[in-house]
């Protein structure tokens, strides 16, 4: 079995720490977890990252887990490869379980969502972890610049030496009349 590696952003709450009523955590990541997340995700950087992190006992052995982030980061132009900074905020929601997956399967509650809820790590919820698999998703997969545009496949499209329309359902519409 492969050791998964430590979180970059680790925060874990005991579940038995949890009252019945709702938990809430602010949570902020210092420069060397800012960095460490950052080479994570192939950032240029990640100025900040914050979170307000709520967690709520809802069944015997499930814990879910709400918050928001806030973060402020930079990425390189898909097109130029400057600097693109942006501010990220999300909210999101989890639902954590039993420590064997096959015990977290039993533990479904709402029939209609289908949600397997992610299992706890030696009894805690990392909220932490949580915080930053969230950025990710929240990131933008092709940033550019502000005014950049991407015309890389207009410019090889008109490469192909005919200089009427060069988009490749007119090529093939030139071939299918050359053919008749």
């Amino acid at each position: 079995m492969t050791q998964r590696p430590a979180p970059e952003f680790s925060r874990a709450v005991p579940v038995e720490s949890l009252d019945d009523g709702e938990t809430v955590i602010d949570i902020e990541a210092d420069a060397d977890e800012r960095a460490a997340l950052a080479r994570r995700f192939g950032l240029l950087a990640l100025d900040s990252l914050t979170a307000k992190v709520g967690l709520t006992p809802v069944d015997v052995g499930l814990v879910r887990v709400h918050g928001a982030l806030a973060a402020k980061v930079t990425q390189a132009c898909v097109v130029t490869l400057k600097p693109v900074t942006a501010r990220v905020e999300a909210s999101f929601e989890r639902l954590y379980g039993a420590d064997a997956p096959e015990e977290a399967a039993g533990l479904i509650t709402d029939a209609d969502t289908e949600e397997s809820p992610e299992p706890f790590t030696h009894g805690t919820v990392d909220v932490g972890e949580a915080v930053a698999e969230q950025l990710a998703l929240e990131l933008d997969p092709f940033p550019r610049a502000p005014g950049v545009a991407f015309d890389g496949f207009s410019s090889a499209s008109k490469s192909v030496g005919d200089t009427g329309d060069a988009g490749p359902f007119a090529v093939l519409a030139r071939l299918k009349e050359k053919s008749k």
